[in-house]
């Protein structure tokens, strides 16, 4: 027998209790509603929090990822430079002042192609390059077109701050 039972029980043999006992199981009854509630709106606020929190670690991992590789000053104070082809690349567009394709700059700086693509590859994560047109097939001479690209204003500031040009 348990304790609300034995309570049940004296409020019985004495009356004007036991209304009071039903009302106490009513709030009880309502009470545990209201936190079953409660704790299955914590669970799905929990869940959008984790998914926050995950999408915020992600972006402060690629922000890291970014200022190391073209931001942040190195222990000497100077800013961490691209390795000199890449730099010749960026170069180009700056020089150039047109959109260029991954063959044109293979071809104008005499690299292999694959090397030109991996340094484009580099300028567009860092966002010194964008690209303007996707390559695509003509529908009137069925020729594929190379997709192209031009300098940002992230490129621009880079050749400037790095005098690399005079």
């Amino acid at each position: 027998m348990s304790l609300i039972d034995l309570i049940e029980k004296l409020i019985n043999e004495h009356g004007s209790f036991k209304e009071h006992l039903e009302l106490l199981r009513e709030q009880i009854s309502i009470l545990e509603k209201e936190n079953s509630a409660l704790k299955s709106e914590n669970a799905i606020l929990k869940g959008k929090e984790d998914t926050t929190e995950s999408k915020l670690n992600k972006e402060t991992t690629e922000i890291e990822r970014l200022n190391e590789f073209i931001k942040v000053p190195k222990k000497d104070g100077k800013k961490p430079r691209l390795d000199a082809v890449t730099e010749k690349v960026l170069k180009l567009f700056f020089d150039t002042g047109q959109e260029l394709s991954v063959n044109q700059v293979a071809g104008k700086l005499s690299i292999n192609i694959s090397t030109a693509q991996y340094h484009f590859d580099l300028l567009s994560e860092a966002k010194l390059i964008v690209q303007t047109t996707t390559g695509d097939k003509s529908s009137w001479t069925g020729e594929s077109t190379s997709a192209l690209f031009e300098l940002s204003y992230l490129g621009r500031k880079y050749v400037i701050e790095n005098k690399m040009v005079k």
